[in-house]
């Protein structure tokens, strides 16, 4: 059987300083290389377990896409475990980070989360598992 396992995320960014100062200085990933492929740039970062999260960089523009949270057939967001989810929504409020949903408790998944929006409009989740 062929093994497949998790390589890179990838993000089409709309202001490329703001994203690497999201990704790298707020939350704290380690930034990688940056790959120039002619119409577009590629800049990674490291994520746990080896997986990257690749931000491209286009030199034209096709738009912005605007789906909402119950769109069928689109991807919804990222998640991300930590261990103190109060402690990070802290931080990101103070960052200016823009809030979707404050800490809450779901029963039913056994977690503490939060939903914010990176400045990108991706919606990412940040969990803290009952241990």
């Amino acid at each position: 059987m062929n093994k497949i396992a998790p390589d890179h995320i990838t993000i089409n960014v709309k202001d490329m300083k703001k994203s690497e100062d999201f990704y790298g200085r707020i939350l704290g990933f380690r930034q990688l290389d940056t790959v120039d492929m002619g119409d577009h740039e590629l800049h990674y970062f490291a994520l746990e377990g080896g997986l990257l999260l690749e931000l491209i960089e286009y030199t034209d523009d096709f738009g912005e896409m605007h789906p909402n949270v119950k769109t069928r057939g689109i991807y919804r967001h990222l998640a991300f475990g930590c261990d103190d989810v109060d402690a990070l929504y802290e931080k990101l409020v103070s960052e200016g980070v823009k809030i979707l949903s404050e800490p809450d408790y779901v029963p039913n998944l056994k977690f503490r989360n939060i939903l914010v929006e990176d400045p990108n409009g991706v919606e990412l989740e940040f969990v803290t598992r009952d241990r």
